[in-house]
């Protein structure tokens, strides 16, 4: 039976489903509205609450880069032609994105960190496709990268720190949008804020639809149509001069087509998979002077169904192993999360906090595995449970022109084991003058897979590890004029590196553990702007991620390597620009991507010793706002330049990218 927080949700959205408009571009929610923006990665639960009134012009915006953070604003989100999470966050550097919305950060297999106004937003199950958070409810995001503070625990290749959109006081205004875009894709979005006194509220509504929902297996999409209804609200409470009450809840619907060959298509394999998930996240933020004290109670429940064909299994052989899988998985996470801070004497802020998570649900898993006509069945089904508990102590100390972070967290993961580990973290930066500072790190990082990730398929697997690393890094960082440039060099030792691969013949992924290894990178930023109404943005990234020695815990056909490899998720060379001109009501936006290729191939005792194609896209939009409207046109691979994003291989399936794609939105706001 599946689980949810369905009283909670249903209150919110009987209003918002009756309640259906929105706000133009010019004007989109967000601009002008009560919201919590945080930039201080030393703070990251407490920050000042302001008001930002809207006016109607389009400033030139960039992403703005500080160290190891990047800020990415509601406005830079709108400006964005692709505007799903991973659109938005490739913008960062050293950022690489994979088939199917995979995000990769700094050579980690995808190792990152949600928070939602200050609490721990859980991850979906292992093989969604979900996206955690909307962009389009997104106020401001933070991006962190390294020079984590002891406060930050979980992965951490990357924190995803989101301060939703939020209603301000008044009557109830907004907008509705509607998007066509080629692959018959057909997008419609509503959001509606307000309020009065102490209370504002804000409703959001997304429904699409499309034939091509994954990275299909072949250029051209086969089988790959897909759905997605998304719900949000969040409710902002001042209960006086130091408290503030948040709450945020969401509801999302998904269903896809696992994407076909023509051959497959030929035989019926009809693979799908279905998704379900509701958050419900109550903040309150007590601030009595210069102290701070947030508690947060969190929640995120979430079901994947996977329902195979009977065509699944034909064709099968010793070259060409297939396997059919059914799985059905609830799991819910609860938790509580405490910060507080205190002023000490000597430019020092003490802080202390605890976070205690509990995962409970359901698996019942089944793969018959083909070759050469022999098969296997695995299968899995039991109750899962577990939890993660953290401490830490932290200290913010601002000797002249130092500004110091340090303290250490203590974290243990329960599930069949217990593990823990204590990590020390030291963060320091030197303000040189006006325009430029310099920082250095270092983070003990401990790095566990979600308890529901982990199948028990094979009774002799090992029991799964958390990943452990060491993380050091230096930069420095140049500000004149409105520019900014950024340079920061970075290595990481790992032990038990954390990765997955695709089974055969499905899309699902499996988690397993590598021995050790290392990454190393360097990257370099450049942002500001050209002129009155142009600014330009761009990164690029130069990193090496290798793994070596034992697989264990997981359901893959190598039991060792003895030479360091590329793992699946390195792409060497990672770069992406931006130029964003606005006059008048008009404006266009033009975006680049350039990857140098993800490795594959085995041979021997040669693992992933040959890449996939580079690859440059460019995404461009335009439109202009006139009154109450803004009609705007993008094109998604405006060269047409189609390439493998994965080949096919020992850890994953091959997948295309989007090939040139037109599209056409119109806003209304009242």
């Amino acid at each position: 039976m599946y689980r949810s927080n369905k009283l909670a949700i249903a209150a919110a959205w009987s209003v918002a489903l009756c309640l259906s408009v929105p706000l133009p571009r010019a004007a989109a929610f967000g601009d002008g509205l009560l919201s919590q923006i945080n930039g201080d990665i030393f703070d990251p639960n407490n920050a000042p609450l302001i008001v930002v009134h809207v006016t109607a012009s389009r400033a030139a915006a960039t992403p703005k880069y500080s160290g190891t953070a990047t800020t990415i604003t509601q406005k830079q989100i709108a400006d964005n032609p692709n505007q799903t999470f991973v659109g938005i966050v490739s913008k960062a550097p050293g950022v690489a994105v994979s088939s199917s919305g995979e995000i990769h950060v700094r050579g980690s297999h995808g190792q990152y960190t949600y928070y939602l106004d200050g609490a721990p937003l859980p991850a979906s199950v292992s093989g969604s496709f979900e996206e955690l958070i909307n962009p389009k409810n997104i106020q401001t995001l933070n991006i962190y990268t390294g020079g984590f503070p002891a406060s930050f625990g979980d992965n951490l290749a990357a924190v995803f720190d989101v301060t939703a959109k939020a209603g301000d006081v008044g009557s109830p205004h907004g907008s509705i949008s509607q998007e066509f875009k080629g692959n018959a894709t057909f997008e419609t979005t509503e959001q509606i804020g307000g309020g009065e006194n102490r209370f504002t509220y804000f409703f959001s509504g997304l429904r699409n639809s499309t034939n091509r929902q994954l990275d299909p297996v072949t250029n051209d999409p086969i089988h790959d149509a897909g759905n997605e209804a998304v719900l949000f609200g969040k409710f902002d409470y001042l209960a006086g001069r130091s408290d503030q009450l948040i709450f945020d809840t969401a509801h999302t619907d998904s269903y896809y087509q696992i994407p076909n060959t023509a051959a497959q298509q030929a035989i019926g394999i009809d693979d799908t998979q279905k998704e379900n998930g509701n958050v419900a996240n109550l903040i309150w933020r007590h601030t009595p002077g210069a102290d701070k004290l947030v508690l947060a109670l969190y929640s995120h429940a979430s079901q994947l169904r996977y329902f195979p064909s009977s065509a699944d299994l034909i064709g099968a052989s010793a070259d060409n192993p297939l396997a059919s899988a059914f799985e059905d998985r609830t799991t819910d996470y609860y938790g509580v999360r405490i910060d507080y801070s205190h002023p000490m004497g000597g430019n020092h802020v003490l802080g202390i906090g605890t976070d205690n998570e509990t995962v409970t649900g359901d698996e019942n898993f089944n793969l018959v595995e083909s070759i050469g006509g022999k098969p296997t069945t695995y299968s899995e089904v039991e109750q899962l449970s577990g939890n993660d508990r953290s401490a830490y102590i932290q200290d913010d100390w601002s000797p002249g022109r130092w500004r110091v972070n340090y303290g250490a967290r203590y974290d243990m993961h329960k599930t069949d084991t217990d593990t823990s580990q204590i990590s020390p973290r030291l963060n320091m930066t030197y303000i040189a003058g006006r325009h430029d500072k310099f920082h250095a790190d270092y983070d003990r990082e401990f790095q566990p897979v979600a308890v529901e990730d982990v199948r028990k398929l094979d009774s002799t697997t090992e029991p799964f590890k958390p990943e452990r690393d060491n993380f050091y890094e230096a930069g420095y960082q140049h500000d004149n004029a409105g520019y900014t440039e950024t340079f920061s060099a970075y290595y990481k030792t790992e032990q038990d590196v954390v990765d997955e691969n695709t089974i055969a013949g499905t899309i699902i992924p499996e988690p397993f553990n590598v021995q050790r290894g290392y990454v190393r990178g360097l990257e370099w930023t450049l942002s500001g702007p050209l002129a009155k109404n142009i600014s330009f943005y761009g990164n690029y990234a130069r990193s090496w991620a290798q793994s070596a020695g034992d697989f264990t815990g997981g359901f893959i056909p190598i039991g060792a390597s003895p030479n360091y490899f590329y793992d699946d998720h390195d792409q060497t060379d990672t770069a992406s620009t931006g130029l964003t001109y606005e006059h008048n009501g008009t404006f266009l936006d033009l975006d680049g991507e350039y990857g140098s290729g993800f490795p594959y191939g085995q041979n021997g005792d040669q693992i992933n010793y040959i890449r996939t194609e580079p690859h440059f896209i460019i995404d461009s939009s335009m439109g202009a706002t006139i009154k109450r409207g803004t009609i705007e046109f993008t094109v998604i691979n405006l060269l047409n330049h189609p390439y493998i994003i994965t080949q096919g291989g020992v850890f994953s399936t091959q997948q295309w990218g989007q090939g040139r794609t037109f599209g056409v939105k119109y806003t209304y706001g009242f």
